[in-house]
């Protein structure tokens, strides 16, 4: 996936642009953010702080952090964003739906053991831009290379 080059953009353009990205995510022209959502996606992306988004299912978590990495690797050129998540079955929804967004994603979990190594290969040589690992595999010695 290439990205454009790293170009700064006010905070206006960048709210517009983050929602252009997030109705492109759900296929809805009218889609908004909900309460919250940009202000964590400013607080991740411009005032690089660290941040838990703790909301219901369907709120909308995943582009809080899906936006903010596009938004990163386009200003700052920033390397990947990791998640730590415990559903395996959301990880692939995730990885499909960062698809969506042009993220390349990937997710080191107990499903893909003998992908770990290829995958570790790609987040290192800047290849993969949003990476997902199940909470039993954050300790998994191939991770800490990551």
């Amino acid at each position: 996936m290439a990205y454009i080059k790293c170009v700064a953009m006010s905070e206006d353009e960048q709210k517009k642009k983050a929602l252009q990205w997030l109705r492109e995510a759900v296929g809805d022209d009218s889609a908004s953010f909900h309460e919250g959502q940009w202000e964590a996606i400013d607080a991740l992306a411009n005032r690089r702080q660290r941040i838990i988004v703790v909301q219901r299912t369907g709120w909308g978590k995943s582009s809080v952090y899906f936006i903010a990495t596009r938004l990163l690797r386009e200003q700052h050129d920033r390397g990947p964003t990791l998640i730590i998540s415990p559903l395996l079955a959301l990880m692939r929804n995730q990885v499909e739906a960062a698809a969506k967004l042009g993220i390349r994603s990937a997710t080191l979990n107990s499903t893909n053991p003998k992908e770990w190594e290829n995958i570790t290969a790609d987040i290192l040589h800047n290849k993969v831009v949003h990476f997902r690992i199940s909470s039993s595999k954050y300790t998994v010695p191939i991770t800490a290379a990551l």
